[in-house]
């Protein structure tokens, strides 16, 4: 009989461990963001553009050559819902505003116009993870702060503060200028 009650000792430990589910983590992000296809990034934005300025929040979601970009609250811009799909360099984009709906060539007006400056929606998703898109661009040395500045395609954009706390070492802090258009971003999380 002892060995029967240890073989349903057995039987019924095996059971309950299969009610058990482990812990999932999420794949480990590589440790150089330029690797990084698969990722999300929501904070906060503040624009003040020609027209005007506010601040609101935003999720962006990139998977491989495809994002989405929503923006909500009373930024400068208007609530709208961005997507970029296909080759980085000149993706195809559509821009979803509160009663229209524009792609290509009229969504990149609409932005220009509300925001007051060419938006290069091609680099975009280079310089939310703190990488110089492919192209002539500049670097300057890190200050005392650890402050870097790239400018590219007429953008001047200042990266304030990494943090490594998500895997590779990404932008916190961004704020982006070109003439009267004024960009500030502060990324609350980061996930892969």
């Amino acid at each position: 009989m002892p060995l029967a009650r240890v073989f349903v000792g057995l039987l019924l430990a095996l059971a309950l461990s299969g009610c058990v589910t482990a812990a999932r983590r999420s794949p480990a992000a590589p440790a150089d963001p330029a690797q990084l296809t698969n990722w999300r990034a929501t904070g906060r934005i503040g624009v003040t553009g020609e027209g005007g300025g506010g601040s609101g929040s935003f999720d962006w979601q990139q998977r491989a050559d495809e994002a989405d970009v929503q923006i909500r609250g009373p930024v400068g811009i208007g609530s709208v819902t961005l997507q970029l799909r296909g080759d980085p360099q000149q993706p195809q984009l559509r821009l979803q505003t509160g009663d229209q709906v524009l792609e290509a060539e009229d969504a990149i007006a609409e932005l220009q116009a509300r925001l007051g400056a060419v938006v290069p929606a091609g680099r975009l998703r280079y310089w939310m993870l703190g990488l110089a898109a492919p192209g002539e661009h500049q670097w300057t040395e890190p200050d005392e702060k650890g402050t870097v500045v790239l400018q590219q395609d007429g953008w001047r954009i200042t990266y304030q503060r990494y943090s490594t706390e998500f895997g590779p070492r990404l932008p916190m802090r961004i704020q982006a200028a070109s003439g009267a258009a004024r960009v500030r971003i502060v990324i609350d999380r980061w996930r892969f």
